[in-house]
């Protein structure tokens, strides 16, 4: 948008026969950051035309549904100099506007308009944006005299008709363009105009608007709503001022525009009727200290806890640069732990988080590169003048101390106080200095000297009850990506491992066909079974068997509970091939395939190629990679795979068991590289419960411990079977793995593949959850379907909740089952309201329907269907049978079309 008269008028307009009158609209130009929640928060949002967040858009596009229109911008009366297309066009320049440093086109060259046509407009359209803002058509006003506005006027026409003709179903998008309207509002979508209360003046500072300008606006809205178009006002305020945007909204709002209030730049999400509830949480790790961020602690320890209480963590390292975060954009808090690495520019953007009202919680230790910034956090720093380790000790703490481990404070030469805040643990050397080593304050707080981590990662206080106290201010539902109608969620996922051998206890047959015919065909769960590509190819290490063993594949994946996945052309034992000598590594970098190096992009691209040839004749292709080794891909890595239109899958170390029942032992989802996401597997394979194959082969069994310790007291995983071709290779790892199937089949499951519960996983990151009336607006792509909430929060009022199907209460959890509509609306009443209710079922929702009290579901479930519902005051029928009143159970077939008519 370009300033021009002292006051920036943009002019939008939207056509009914296109889609619905948006609610809420977003300007973003220059921005740093773009959490994926607002592609649901909002109906439009204008970008700039070489926005790189289409790239990641299109990459993952497979799996994500979008809620948003996606507008490109367009400078058509003026030529900006930083444009890659700027020495094409500057030949049109007429004139110069000195405040953006930009040249006014000449519209009326034939040429120009052409440009902006074939090349401009194109581009825009072939990136995959929904539509079109046309700027700057006013521009031409700076350079020729009045008598001369009626061919710009004519040409603006012109190219709006073109463009329309071109683009019959894109949005176009008008900035300005009063005098044209009337002839082009019928091909135009919508009208925005600028500073309606408050705008920007000629040094670009905010301040109010005059009644008179105020009143000419409102003259040219109205005329623009004479027309049937939506009309969206923005108004500027500083973005510090959240007090004032809020009511600029209501003001807008309340004369029946769409307000939106922004910054002068457009560089930051601004407020709107869609503002987002804060819930990412940036944890901050150190590169020099974790080579590897998988390894890092944040994501080993500080993760998971904070994902349970449905807060979306990302992870970022101090040593590259940190993104701009505020609450607007979705930032709720910063937690640090281990930085080694510390910089006056990290004080500075720790200090711009606390001022932009983000929650600060320092783990261990404080990132602080000198003194100075303890007091700007309100602390006290002193040094222990008490030598002697043995004079310290434990004045008093906060009950709870000891959840795995006892409150042990470890000695240390720097005592803290907060000048204000609650001291949870108060400590006191022998020369009565005290020492506030874990303390909430009213930016967050900080637990350092072994307050809440000991030095094994032992939790001293409860992370859970921590974290909600020092982020939770307001409770809201916590996405769930453990259960799914009421039931556990249960996966099967095979690696490629030992593909080509056969089993001791059989020696003619081999493993594939082992778990083929012993486990896939027998426990008729959905699996994701992958191959490792020379293994099997008849280029790869065992050409004498290839036919045998590509047919034995193509057997498995004909199955049809069986969904295909690569585990990578070599099997790399470590990604990171610059961060490890080979030498070190126990096999190597990958395995001994003959002249062969290793290459990322051959290791994931060229085998899922190969395996989608191997797949032709089945109709299937893969759906997963499954990292291979330490489970250890870098960023560039994990994004070929989205390039790829698959899920990845495997990493994280759950395996806690009595023997070791510690919260250290459970990974979080997996780990992002900026837009990018690791989905780790949700508990770990046969190889680490046999102890790396080696004995006892038995071993697997354990799993069974995990599956329970993940379950209560708190649902952190579902039912994970996880293992290699190679347990079918001893009778007593097959014993075992089958024990595991007859358990987790024991279970109140529901089984799904492992690329569905891939796809939840990124919906959890990418879910928009609003504050809305009463209740709670939640948008995403459909794929996750489970909310849960504490019992303080009340009953799901399924009466007035739009996509809200039916709840199953766990202990003090309610878990509110979702239609997969992606739009959804939850308000909560204190006693239960008499309605339909589907409490559970061992299947998903394919479709979904509500209008005037009657309801349709259609369920379908890879194994015998279960359904258990409570009709309410409503006529039910399963298929086509009537059911009695009250709670009834449903079992049969694998589908079932539910028909409910409700009694008001």
């Amino acid at each position: 948008m370009r300033y021009i008269t002292g006051l920036l008028c943009l002019l939008i307009s939207f056509t009914l026969s296109f889609a619905n009158s948006p609610k809420c609209v977003l300007f973003l130009y220059h921005h740093k950051i773009f959490p994926e929640e607002i592609l649901h928060t909002y109906d439009w949002i204008i970008l700039d035309a070489d926005s790189p967040i289409m790239e990641v858009i299109k990459n993952k596009s497979f799996y994500l549904r979008r809620n948003s229109k996606l507008i490109g911008y367009i400078s058509v009366g003026e030529i900006e100099k930083f444009r890659n297309y700027y020495e094409d066009i500057k030949k049109y320049a007429i004139g110069k506007n000195p405040v953006w440093d930009s040249y006014i086109a000449d519209l009326r060259k034939e040429g120009y308009v052409n440009y902006i046509l074939d090349v401009v407009a194109k581009r825009i359209a072939d990136s995959g944006f929904d539509g079109f803002f046309l700027d700057t058509l006013d521009s031409y006003k700076l350079a020729v005299k009045p008598e001369e506005y009626v061919e710009f006027e004519r040409a603006e026409v012109e190219l709006i008709k073109n463009l329309r003709a071109r683009y019959p179903d894109k949005l176009i998008i008008l900035n300005r363009g009063e005098e044209i309207l009337e002839r082009v509002h019928n091909l135009i979508n919508g009208v925005v105009a600028e500073s309606l209360f408050r705008g920007l003046g000629k040094e670009r500072e905010y301040g109010e608007v005059t009644e008179e300008e105020r009143g000419y606006l409102l003259k040219y809205l109205s005329r623009a709503k004479s027309y049937g178009l939506p009309v969206v006002v923005i108004d500027y305020a500083d973005p510090k001022d959240r007090k004032l945007a809020k009511e600029l909204v209501s003001k807008i709002k309340a004369l029946g525009f769409i307000p939106y209030v922004a910054d002068r730049e457009l560089s930051r999400i601004g407020h709107s009727e869609c503002d987002l509830i804060p819930r990412r949480v940036i944890l901050l790790y150190d590169s020099s200290v974790f080579k590897v961020r998988q390894v890092a602690d944040v994501n080993r320890l500080i993760q998971m806890p904070l994902e349970y209480l449905g807060f979306i963590p990302e992870i970022y390292d101090v040593n590259e640069e940190l993104p701009e975060v505020y609450p607007e954009a979705g930032y709720l808090g910063v937690v640090s732990m281990g930085i080694s690495h510390r910089s006056v520019n990290l004080d500075r953007w720790l200090l711009k988080a606390k001022e932009e009202g983000l929650r600060l919680f320092f783990i261990e230790d404080f990132p602080f590169s000198n003194d100075e910034v303890f007091k700007s956090f309100g602390l006290k720093v002193e040094r222990n003048r008490d030598v002697d380790p043995s004079g310290f000790r434990v004045k008093s703490f906060y009950e709870g101390a000891g959840f795995e481990v006892p409150l042990i404070l470890r000695y240390t030469d720097r005592l803290i106080k907060p000048i204000a805040g609650k001291a949870l643990v108060v400590a006191q050397n022998s020369l009565g200095q005290e020492h506030v080593p874990f303390a909430l304050t009213n930016w967050g707080g900080y637990a350092v000297d072994g307050s809440l981590l000991n030095d094994e990662e032992l939790w001293v206080y409860n992370p859970f009850e921590i974290f909600r106290m020092v982020f939770l201010k307001d409770p809201f539902p916590a996405l769930d990506v453990t259960t799914e109608n009421g039931r556990r969620i249960l996966t099967a996922h095979i690696d490629g491992d030992a593909f080509f051998g056969n089993a001791e206890f059989s020696p003619n047959r081999n493993l594939g066909e082992v778990i083929r015919d012993e486990v896939i065909k027998a426990y008729g769960i959905p699996h994701t079974v992958s191959l490792i590509e020379a293994d099997v190819a008849p280029y790869g290490l065992y050409p004498d068997r290839s036919e045998k063993l590509r047919a034995i594949a193509k057997s498995i994946f004909s199955l049809p509970n069986v969904e295909p996945a690569s585990h990578s052309f070599s099997h790399p034992f470590t990604w990171q091939t610059d961060r490890y000598s080979e030498k070190k590594l126990q096999y190597g970098y990958n395995l001994p395939v003959k002249g062969y190096s290793f290459d990322p992009v051959r290791e994931i691209k060229g085998s899922v190629e190969f395996i989608n040839q191997l797949l032709e004749e089945t109709g299937k292709k893969v759906k997963v990679f499954q990292w291979t080794g330490s489970c250890d891909p870098d960023g560039e890595e994990v994004e070929l795979t989205y390039k790829l239109g698959i899920f990845n899958v495997n990493g994280g170390d759950t395996t806690v068991t009595e023997a070791e029942p510690f919260l250290r032992n459970i990974s979080p989802m997996g780990v992002n590289f900026g837009p990018y996401f690791q989905v780790y597997a949700p508990i770990q394979n046969e190889n680490v419960y046999t102890n790396l194959w080696t004995g006892p082969f038995w071993g697997y069994m354990n799993v069974i411990q995990t599956f329970k310790l993940t379950d209560k007291p708190y649902r952190l995983k579902p039912i994970s079977i996880y293992y290699h071709f190679y347990s079918a290779q001893k009778q007593a790892s097959l014993n075992a793995l089958k024990r595991v199937y007859e358990y987790a089949l024991s279970e109140r499951t529901n089984p799904m593949f492992l690329s569905e519960f891939a796809a939840q996983v990124l919906d959890f990151r990418e879910t928009a959850l609003l504050k809305e009336g009463n209740g709670f607006r939640i948008k995403n792509s459909g794929h996750l379907r489970t909310l849960r909430v504490d019992r303080s929060m009340g009953y799901p009022d399924l009466r007035k909740s739009k996509g809200v199907i039916g709840f199953y209460e766990r202990g003090n959890d309610i878990y509110v089952n979702l239609d997969g509509t992606g739009n959804y609306y939850l308000e909560f009443t204190k006693e239960k309201v008499n309605w339909f209710n589907l409490e559970e079922t061992n299947g998903q929702v394919e479709s979904a329907k509500r209008e005037n009290g009657r309801i349709h579901l259609a369920i379908r479930a890879y194994v015998p269907l279960e359904v258990k519902l409570d009709t309410g005051p409503c006529n039910v029928s399963i298929n086509g049978k009537r059911l009695p009143s009250g709670l009834q159970t449903y079992k049969g077939g694998y589908r079932a079309e539910i028909e409910a008519v409700c009694h008001y």
